[in-house]
């Protein structure tokens, strides 16, 4: 019961966000995400892969509930030892601002790995919203969010 309790209050909606720029939301999107995928990844060491998943998944739905429209549908989940997303290491490398709409571009410093990612947010009722998040190689973009 404590468990639900801590990982329901972890989030606010999109709403109560305070960034008023595609920066701020990427940078509190970060901190959320990396919230979210230690205490995920925390509770899979040490409780049952149902239950863990079910918190997880939950989890999810908040961060996506705070950070995207209504009715957004993301990619299925995944966490791990290493968070894919976390502020003091996924730095902005640029931002494109075009009315409503923004791209803002990361890279993840890594020793073996450094990603980019592209979040793409949109602007409504003064508020931004990310739309989705493409990891970037040479290969092409993948949806991640």
């Amino acid at each position: 019961m404590i468990k639900l309790v801590m990982l329901s209050v972890g989030f606010l909606s999109a709403g109560d966000i305070l960034a008023n720029t595609p920066e701020q939301v990427i940078t509190a999107f970060q901190r959320d995400y990396k919230y979210w995928n230690d205490q995920s990844f925390q509770r899979n060491q040490n409780y049952g892969k149902q239950e863990v998943m079910l918190l997880a998944q939950k989890g999810w739905n908040e961060l996506l509930n705070k950070y995207t429209k209504p009715g957004f549908q993301g990619e299925p989940i995944a966490f791990g030892s290493e968070s894919s997303h976390d502020p003091e290491q996924e730095n902005i490398i640029s931002v494109q601002i075009s009315e409503k709409v923004a791209t803002v571009t990361t890279r993840l410093s890594r020793q073996y790995y450094s990603p980019i990612y592209e979040y793409q947010l949109s602007k409504e009722n003064d508020t931004w919203y990310l739309s989705q998040i493409f990891l970037v190689d040479d290969d092409g973009k993948y949806p991640s969010l």
